[in-house]
């Protein structure tokens, strides 16, 4: 949500990310029921995050009008759904493709209505543990799915020292060949490549024109000429 719910902002990002190099621009949606009517049980920073999320949305029409914004200039759109409703509209409109957040590796039922959509997925695999990550492989060969696992660590900003690159390997067994790739919300751009020459063929990291907005992913989010100098990197790496 590095657009701050701003459509101009979105727009802006798109371009720059098509400047810097990058093959996709991943965008959120979230139905406003997802959202508790009262946090008062909630700590108070995922009260805050809460607001954020809510504030910072895009309307369903705005964000439609970005995706085609994306086909326009030539980069691919995709887009996360965190409920049932989102991967409704999402089909309605067509999207290609989807991202599975890490929080939803383990919610069945989300993830059985993105199999029989027959659609790519790439799932992030941040917040599950090991027997987690098997249940949901076994899951999705069971419904046929197309699907990429995203090695991640979910801190924000995620310590080095907690990262674990060689895990890659692990689960590139655990999805029985099947492309993996890497999420990372650590900072800086050196890691993503050292995960490329591991076996990454997915990278994602966060992207913003300000890592001083407001916002949870701002702080852990490239900017555009460190996007570029990363991709540069890559290419060199895959060269």
């Amino acid at each position: 949500n590095n657009h701050n719910g701003k459509i101009d902002l979105a727009f802006d990002l798109v371009d720059k990310a098509i400047e810097s190099g990058a093959d996709c621009a991943k965008f959120q949606m979230r139905s406003e029921n997802l959202y508790r009517n009262n946090t008062n049980s909630e700590d108070l920073g995922s009260e805050y995050t809460l607001d954020l999320l809510s504030k910072f949305q895009l309307k369903k029409e705005e964000l439609f009008k970005v995706f085609d914004y994306c086909k326009k200039k030539g980069i691919l759109p995709l887009c996360t759904p965190f409920d049932l409703e989102s991967l409704m509209d999402l089909e309605e409109y067509g999207m290609p493709g989807y991202k599975v957040a890490s929080a939803d590796l383990t919610n069945h039922i989300l993830l059985k209505e993105l199999c029989k959509t027959q659609k790519p997925l790439i799932c992030s695999t941040g917040m599950a543990n090991n027997e987690e990550i098997i249940d949901t492989v076994s899951l999705l060969r069971q419904e046929g799915s197309n699907f990429c696992l995203l090695h991640c660590n979910s801190t924000y900003p995620a310590p080095y020292k907690d990262i674990n690159l060689n895990y890659l390997k692990s689960l590139k067994i655990i999805g029985k060949g099947c492309q993996i790739g890497y999420s990372g919300h650590e900072r800086g751009h050196h890691i993503p490549i050292a995960a490329v020459s591991l076996g990454a063929r997915i990278i994602e990291k966060h992207f913003t024109i300000d890592r001083e907005m407001e916002g949870n992913d701002h702080k852990v989010s490239l900017l555009p000429k460190e996007f570029k100098e990363m991709v540069s990197s890559i290419r060199d790496l895959e060269k």
